[in-house]
């Protein structure tokens, strides 16, 4: 499974060990709202994942 998680500010530790829990067994991909402008990117990333994990 593919998971996306968009951060919209620093991860706090029970996230990060989600995270951490979830790349054991999925493709992860992290992005940072806060520092990503390319928005055609962030929707490419969306459509293409198959869960959408906002923070």
């Amino acid at each position: 499974m593919k998971i996306l998680y968009l951060l919209k500010q620093d991860p706090d530790e029970t996230l990060k060990r989600i995270m951490d829990e979830h790349r054991k067994a999925n493709e992860v991909t992290v992005l940072d709202l806060r520092t990503e402008g390319d928005h055609g990117r962030i929707v490419e990333l969306i459509a293409s994942n198959d869960k959408v994990i906002s923070w």
